[in-house]
């Protein structure tokens, strides 16, 4: 059996059997076990698949495909297949869940339903990336939303029942504008083939869409992706979803589902409207660094230190749409590389903020205080995360910014210049929090609480994407060779418009 739809199907698998046996056994112990066991599943199959991945073929060629025919009265398929801009994003999927499995056993309420919806996650991300069909593509797109939303409404803070709602709405309707040009697509593909298909390949290779109507589809389909990155004015959602949302629902939702968007938007938008994408390059890298600096002043002001990272996660991803805006080799490759880079070190963020709040109560800045001599080891890590997403040089954040200004400067060295600017800010913010929050002298208060230091439970994660951080962070080039053949073929096809 491919090992692509293993990946695909074992998570649904998984949440069935934790939600069946957890029914039978209740007890926190088993299903923990249970659900660390299953996590590892797709995980292990992941690595074997990028063992075997060929990143030398040329761009354009997928691997581990499966194509089958499944409602073809309406030309729905089962097409699905990884390549290089798909791949990074599934193995971070498949790295997450057993991460996420494991700082959750400090998790008490629920956790066969916790675990369930965590695992149904899991699948609606792994379809998304790998569906080449857009039927396909789209309803694993809305599956994603449904887990995220309970696991805000059941497990979230205070104001969950508002988050919840928000961020479904949202990105609910932002879906919908999209579906909007998904159907245009659909029926004039239709007019020139002859036939009804929804399939992303036959209609990229056979059907040219007219550019006057690519001109019209392109801003519905960046709606929908803009929401879900999400880009300035699109944003509001976010910092709601992840104050929230518990920890593991922050991890995922800035770690990977935020990357729906960048990737649907390089995958669809760019991929098969080139023309148009050509034609609002401007506008948009506009703004991708609205966004940066933008969100950047948020993050500055803010108290509370998870809805800090969150305004963060906002900044990072505008110099993702400003990349890709650039139309240029090396800012391309290198925005399409800060998705990757961006889920490794927000997932530590989220992490690190999550494990701070159960062990002192508070996440509010205003209320820390020299919390390295209380906490040394998550202060270590702390300090460690703060440098990677402020972009130090020898981490995994810095090659993406690298890449990208490398790259856009040599295309508008104005706006390029305007989005630096966004740099010294990150540093400020996150310099100013440790400041704050980490060094100095421990108030009575923290020390009343006898807060405890990193469990091996909570060490794990952070050690395991630490190490990725920093080894990616010297030797980058295995995920920029895969990324590279993935990318390939839609910079040709934005060269040949340009």
């Amino acid at each position: 059996m491919n090992l692509l739809n293993i990946l695909l199907f074992f998570p649904l698998l998984a949440a069935l059997l934790i939600f069946v046996l957890g029914t039978f056994c209740r007890r926190d112990s088993f299903i923990k076990g249970l659900a660390l066991v299953l996590s590892l599943v797709p995980l292990a199959v992941n690595i074997v698949m990028l063992l075997g991945y060929d990143s030398s073929l040329p761009s354009g060629s997928f691997q581990f495909e499966t194509y089958a025919g499944w409602i073809e009265s309406i030309g729905i398929t089962y097409n699905v297949a990884l390549d290089g801009l798909s791949m990074p994003l599934v193995f971070l999927t498949a790295l997450l869940t057993p991460l996420v499995v494991l700082l959750s056993f400090d998790e008490h309420k629920d956790l066969r339903t916790y675990f369930t919806l965590l695992f149904l996650l899991e699948t609606g991300l792994f379809g998304v990336f790998a569906a080449l069909d857009f039927f396909l593509f789209y309803l694993f797109w809305e599956v994603v939303l449904i887990p995220m939303y309970f696991m805000i409404l059941g497990w979230g803070g205070p104001r969950r029942r508002y988050a919840a709602i928000k961020f479904f709405v949202y990105t609910h309707v932002a879906s919908l504008v999209m579906l909007v040009g998904i159907f245009a697509i659909f029926f004039n593909a239709a007019g020139q083939l002859g036939y009804y298909t929804f399939n992303m390949q036959v209609i990229s290779q056979y059907v040219d869409l007219p550019v006057s109507l690519q001109y019209l589809i392109f801003p519905a389909l960046f709606f929908g992706f803009a929401v879900k990155i999400p880009t300035v004015p699109f944003h509001t959602w976010l910092p709601d979803a992840h104050v929230e949302a518990p920890t593991g629902g922050s991890v995922f939702l800035a770690a990977v589902m935020l990357k729906m968007g960048g990737y649907g938007l390089v995958r669809i938008a760019f991929g098969m409207l080139p023309e148009a994408a050509v034609h609002y390059a401007l506008p948009m890298a506009i703004m991708g660094v609205i966004s940066m600096l933008y969100a950047a002043a948020l993050a500055l002001a803010q108290d509370d230190l998870k809805k800090m990272i969150a305004y963060s996660s906002v900044s990072h991803m505008g110099l993702l749409l400003f990349g890709l805006a650039m139309m240029q080799e090396r800012a391309f490759n290198g925005a399409v590389l800060q998705m990757f880079a961006h889920g490794l070190i927000s997932a530590m963020l989220f992490m690190v903020c999550g494990i701070l709040q159960h062990s002192v109560g508070t996440r509010r800045i205003g209320d820390l205080g020299g919390v390295a001599s209380v906490l040394p080891r998550l202060s270590a890590c702390t300090v460690f995360t703060f440098f990677a997403s402020v972009g130090l040089p020898g981490l995994l954040g810095f090659i993406p910014e690298l890449m990208v200004f490398l790259g856009a400067f040599s295309v508008n060295k104005v706006l390029t210049a305007v989005a630096m600017l966004s740099m010294i800010v990150t540093a400020a913010y996150y310099l100013w929090a440790l400041e704050r929050a980490y060094f100095g002298t421990p108030s009575n208060d923290l020390k009343e609480k006898h807060p405890h230091d990193l469990l091996w439970f909570q060490a794990v994660p952070l050690a395991v994407l630490g190490l990725l951080v920093l080894g990616l962070g010297i030797y980058p080039a295995p995920v920029t060779d895969m990324i590279g053949q993935g990318t390939g073929y839609i910079l040709e096809l934005l060269g040949g418009v340009k």
